[in-house]
């Protein structure tokens, strides 16, 4: 199947498969999981940090792996990893109902890296673009709502189930869903025709942007790639220690189970609108202008959270909520612009490994300095100043334009 013969119904039809994969991927290894850590705490008696422990193992094993999952995802296609990712999910869910320790669930954790490096969102981002020329920021957009719709969709699925039939249970049931996913993957999503080039060049011509697209060995030694990367550490840092602390968090400000579970759900609400906004929008505008007016925004929000008011919650997810949403499908789209698809896998593998160790140190940091100070202020005051050196850092992103001189063929 051609990218260039897409209709927009077979656009639509691939970003939707993207989407629905998100929504399990992320939704129930990050965000959604979050629903059960008060029952669990409360049945254990761990600390937060102990808890959040998970979440770190989880999200840098899984940036290590994702490089070499790259360069198998270049080589190969992204079907068979989303499959594999999706089985392993479900096996892990089950299992999750099963601990009684904490290296139990560190170890599956660790699966789950494994899981989400397979059929996470890089592998989404490839499969979107793969096929997708015309219209590809909308088609990630869409795409990548599935992260914001997984935070909205999985704890309403999880919090029935939990006060009905306890953690435990709960974890079987939700175990099945990504069984659904992949029945759906193995029917619909067709494999990509790959041709064989005669060499491999260093640069080519990216067929919808016209801007240049770069092999691995020449995006590493690009300033922009080291920019993107480091940017990327800082912003996943902030928002996946806001994310994976937010319930417990608004527990601290008196919420009940039902108020945070459903304020969590509105929280994804609004980075969904954003994501599938921003990812219009940059059909149309500069990408990397969007970039740093969607940071800045996420940055004022966390202030008020930092503020640690009851009154001022609802603004700071607000806030946050538009300026990480429109900033997640703008920092995807933008490492497709400038580098292309040629080495995707690559270059957003080891991309991924700067976003994935920021991620899991976000989300174990934010709750370790909260144990340590008795709330979780000090903790977003901390992304307000991370924030703030990612703002600077990204006035370093930007196009990379074609040389006129010859570029040297890369090595295999």
């Amino acid at each position: 199947m051609e990218a260039k013969d897409q209709t927009f119904g077979k656009l639509l039809g691939i970003a939707i498969l993207g989407t629905i994969t998100l929504i399990v991927t992320n939704g129930m290894t990050i965000s959604g999981i979050t629903v059960f850590d008060d029952a669990i705490l409360t049945d254990f008696g761990w600390t937060k940090s102990e808890l959040k422990f998970r979440d770190l193992i989880n999200l840098v094993s899984s940036s290590l792996i994702m490089p070499f999952v790259g360069v198998i995802i270049d080589k190969y296609g992204v079907k068979r990893f989303m499959i594999m990712g999706l089985l392993m999910i479900s096996a892990l869910y089950y299992l999750y109902s099963q601990i009684e320790t904490t290296w139990q669930m560190y170890a599956i954790h660790l699966g789950f890296a494994f899981a989400v490096s397979g059929a996470g969102t890089l592998a989404t981002i490839i499969m979107v673009s793969q096929r997708v020329v015309k219209n590809r920021g909308t088609a990630i957009g869409i795409a990548l709502a599935g992260t914001s719709l997984g935070g909205i969709i999985i704890p309403q699925i999880g919090r029935p189930l939990l006060e009905k039939f306890g953690w435990r249970t709960a974890f079987q049931y939700e175990a099945l869903i990504p069984l659904l996913i992949l029945v759906a993957l193995l029917i619909f999503l067709k494999p990509v025709v790959y041709r064989k080039k005669a060499a491999a060049q260093a640069t080519e011509k990216d067929e919808e942007t016209g801007l240049t697209e770069l092999n691995f060995s020449a995006a590493l030694k690009s300033p922009v790639f080291w920019a993107i990367s480091f940017t990327g550490v800082f912003c996943f840092y902030s928002i996946l220690g806001i994310i994976s602390n937010l319930f417990l968090y608004l527990k601290e400000l008196n919420f009940s189970n039902a108020e945070a579970a459903n304020a969590f759900s509105i929280f994804f609400a609004i980075m969904l609108v954003a994501k599938l906004s921003s990812g219009v929008v940059t059909d149309f505008i500069n990408q990397y202008k969007l970039f740093r007016i969607q940071l800045t925004v996420m940055a004022m929000g966390v202030v008020g959270l930092a503020m640690h008011s009851e009154s001022l919650i609802w603004p700071s997810l607000v806030a946050i909520g538009l300026g990480w949403g429109g900033l997640y499908t703008l920092l995807n789209y933008i490492i497709i612009t400038t580098f292309g698809v040629k080495s995707a896998g690559k270059i957003g593998g080891v991309i991924s490994f700067f976003e994935g160790v920021g991620s899991g140190l976000g989300m174990w940091l934010t709750a370790v300095i909260a144990d340590q100070t008795g709330s979780y202020s000090t903790s977003f005051w901390v992304i307000v100043g991370l924030l703030g050196i990612a703002l600077v850092i990204s006035f370093f992103i930007r196009p990379i334009l074609a040389k006129k001189s010859k570029v040297p063929v890369s090595q295999p």
